[in-house]
């Protein structure tokens, strides 16, 4: 409990003095936790008055606490210069007349020698481990550990290099530095951390004021006092690292921080991040003063920051000065600041050492390793974040592959006897004429067909496995559209058996099929089998000759896709671009004339994750061309263009017309499936939410009312997406300001979401904070939720 009561504290402390007591009533804890905090604050503030003056309140310290003019070993107590939450640091000198130097000298904060015995040991623990962890560093931008100790009473001490500076926002905003200045400097905080992350210490800390620069130019990075060796760090029992009695300053801590779980020094790239940004817009990327922990472990985890373009207009600066500092916030900037803050670790930085490489890089005006993230990721994001549509969302994604499975099949039944191509069409037609919305634009709803057709194979050409091999491949890329994996597997495994059988190992037909156990390797996951799966078919292919086949080009395409997808742009770029590079094959029913047109968007989106935006502009432009030369009325490939051009368009400051691109690729995606199907509930709710964000409130409720219709028509009221689409529908009401349909559709979601499990606490949270919106609008009193 003693360690729960100093979190507590600590947190209340990080509250402005005037609203401490009142954020604390306002949390959710033990009421007998609540006191002792509150005897906490009062012992604090009867002592807080110290450090305004040199001299220090004797009555209001243990009488045991060093005081003003004592000596500590060699040095002699200057006067206080700041406290935390945990420490406080005098100004000392060297007075053993060795030498004349100024010192800092760290204690622990007087107030928390009033602590239980077991947490002043930890506090013993802590200045022992920053003592160890400052000793194994030696760097110019990292403030030196010169001595240590303990009183005669027990309480210890460092002794420190002084630092006579300024913290690292307050250094920029005095001497007025450019956007340029501040990269440069912050490219040597980047040094410093990345000297205590050579020795695998994590400072778990890192905020402007933790680093002071001097009136040389040179930050020097302090307080490592609740850093830790990661070699010497288990892993509690719980599961969780609780950061050092929850001493972090959550404005700068990671998600992984904020939730307790293990931290690498990624957590530290993701602070430097925060800082960077802050750095440059002038403010940081999010406000959390105010929040409880779990409101603020929110914000950290699950939102994303504005640009720091769009953050400058918060920012306390003259005119002038946001036009010039707009100006050199560059989207490769954006993109470096990004990368730094990623949400997942894994995507950030490898080290504040990458991390300062790109910045010089930038400065240097060369390539930056920052781009954006793949298509592929930012849709796995989104089916995480909303599982409820992650079927819908495999369909819409997954979709193309069924297209090129079924032209590549008829292109090869083409070439075979007139009377194998009658026979094997006529059993397609049966079976397969509307499992392809690509071609036909119906619905997808082949489940039940598609398991007899399989069925029936072994039964339709039981002397033919050349053409039973062709009709399962058919099938089994069909079942990859559908996500059904495992029957996928099923008959994709018995048509590279056939094939070899029937045209041997290194055949075309066994090659493109192997290429299809790619693609389903790939939908499950397992990306290194997928990728060298692909490697060798290429090989394959060239070793015999063999470039000229379709299915080369088709092989070439699909492993650049998976580079892209894993965001190895440069392999991506490769293969794309040979594929690119080939002669375009006849148009005799042998090659979807849409191909090369995909094949742009994704060298595209290599241009683009680049940062390369002419280039990434002109390849969209000329892929969206080709495609409506194709499919003048539309289609799903052209609506993914329009939306990929559409997220370019935000990042060009376009907005209207990115809003404007977004609501074509939506109405278009429309087209394509005439009797309605889930993905288009998933698409219309977002289109919904973009239009409630561009305040044009009349198409944001045509959208969500488009939205909830398919939901009514294709799902089950009690399932998520139905759920979902009537939330959105209540937020375009309330937009609209429609209070009375908006509780009523309100209402229906909530009786339908109690009959989800305890789980779906996010689509709950959704709906409670809908409902306390709700009650806040004008005329609001009225409604039965809101007390009329």
């Amino acid at each position: 409990m003693e360690v729960q009561v100093l979190q507590w504290f600590e947190r209340a402390l990080a509250q402005k003095p005037e609203q401490r007591r009142l954020w604390l009533a306002d949390q959710d804890m033990d009421q007998g936790v609540r006191e002792r905090v509150l005897r906490l604050l009062d012992a604090d503030q009867a002592s807080g008055a110290f450090l305004e003056e040199t001299a220090i309140a004797e009555e209001a310290l243990p009488p045991e606490f060093p005081k003003v003019g004592e000596r500590l070993g060699a040095y002699e107590l200057l006067k206080p210069l700041e406290s935390g939450g945990m420490g406080v640091v005098y100004l000392g000198r060297r007075a053993d007349d060795v030498y004349d130097q100024q010192v800092a000298i760290k204690l622990v904060r007087p107030v928390h020698l009033l602590a239980a015995a077991e947490f002043r040991r930890q506090l013993i623990s802590r200045f022992e481990d920053e003592r160890s962890i400052l000793a194994r560093m030696s760097h110019p931008n990292v403030a030196r550990i010169l001595d240590g100790g303990s009183t005669g009473a027990g309480i210890p001490y460092l002794v420190m290099e002084y630092v006579d500076g300024v913290p690292l926002t307050d250094y920029c905003k005095a001497n007025k530095l450019d956007v340029r200045a501040r990269l440069a400097l912050f490219g040597k905080v980047c040094d410093g951390v990345q000297e205590a992350h050579r020795h695998l210490i994590v400072h778990r800390d890192l905020k402007p004021d933790n680093i002071l620069v001097g009136e040389n130019g040179e930050p020097r990075l302090l307080d490592f006092g609740i850093a830790k060796i990661l070699e010497q760090e288990p892993l509690p029992t719980d599961g969780k690292r609780h950061t050092s009695l929850s001493a972090m300053t959550p404005a700068y801590a990671s998600p992984e921080q904020v939730r307790q779980q293990a931290l690498t020094t990624s957590s530290d790239v993701y602070s430097l991040g925060v800082m960077l940004y802050q750095l440059l817009a002038g403010v940081r990327p999010y406000e959390l003063g105010g929040l409880r922990p779990s409101e603020a472990e929110a914000v950290v985890c699950d939102t994303l920051p504005d640009p720091m373009r769009k953050m400058l207009d918060k920012a306390a600066l003259t005119d002038g000065e946001r036009k010039a500092r707009r100006a050199q916030i560059t989207p490769d900037l954006e993109r470096i600041v990004a990368k730094a803050m990623h949400k997942e670790s894994a995507r950030r930085y490898g080290s504040a050492q990458e991390l300062a490489d790109d910045i010089r890089r930038y400065l240097n005006g060369e390539p930056v390793l920052a781009h954006p993230d793949s298509t592929a990721y930012r849709m796995g994001k989104f089916v995480r974040r909303h599982r409820f549509g992650v079927a819908a969302a495999s369909l819409a994604l997954l979709a193309v592959l069924a297209s090129a499975g079924i032209a590549i099949w008829q292109a090869e039944q083409a070439r075979r006897a007139a009377d194998d191509t009658v026979r094997v069409n006529t059993f397609l037609m049966d079976v397969l004429k509307s499992s392809d919305p690509y071609n036909t634009g119906s619905d997808i709803s082949m489940s039940q067909a598609v398991d007899e057709a399989a069925a029936r194979v072994t039964a339709g050409f039981p002397d033919r496995p050349d053409l039973a091999s062709k009709i399962r491949f058919a099938l089994g890329y069909s079942m990859i559209s559908r996500n059904k994996l495992d029957t996928a597997e099923r008959e994709l495994g018995l048509a590279l058996r056939e094939s070899r059988a029937a045209f041997g190992p290194e055949a075309v037909p066994t090659l493109r099929i192997r290429e299809g156990i790619a693609q389903l390797r790939k939908q499950q996951g397992r990306l290194d089998e997928a990728q060298q799966m692909l490697h060798d078919i290429v090989d394959s292919f060239e070793a015999q000759g063999l470039q000229s086949e379709p299915a080369y080009y088709v092989t070439l395409a699909n492993l650049g896709e998976i580079h892209l997808s894993r965001d190895d742009l440069e392999k991506a770029e490769l293969y794309l671009g040979r594929a690119l590079a080939l002669p375009p094959p006849p148009q005799d029913g042998q090659f979807a004339p849409t191909d090369r047109a995909v094949l742009k968007q994704n060298l595209a989106q290599v241009a683009h994750a680049r940062g390369e935006l002419v280039e990434a502009d002109r390849l969209y432009l000329e892929s969206i061309d080709e495609l409506e030369r194709v499919h003048p009325d539309g289609s799903p490939e052209l609506a993914t263009a329009l939306s990929n051009l559409s997220t370019l368009r935000d990042e060009q400051g376009k907005a209207d017309e990115a809003f404007a691109l977004i609501r074509q690729s939506v109405e278009m995606r429309e087209k394509a499936f005439p009797s309605g199907h889930p993905t288009l509930i998933t698409h219309w709710a977002l289109l919904s939410q973009r239009a409630v964000a561009e305040a044009d409130g009349g198409y944001a409720l045509t959208a969500a009312r488009k939205a909830a219709g398919y939901a009514e028509d294709l799902l089950d009221p009690s399932e998520p997406l139905a759920i979902f689409a009537q939330y959105v529908l209540a937020e375009a009401l309330l937009f609209q300001g429609e209070l009375v349909e908006a509780e009523q559709r309100l209402a229906g979601a909530e009786i339908q979401v109690e009959k989800m499990p305890p789980e779906a606490k996010n689509l709950r949270n959704l709906l409670s904070d809908l409902g306390q919106r709700l009650c806040q609008a004008p005329k609001a009193g009225s409604l039965p939720r809101c007390g009329g």
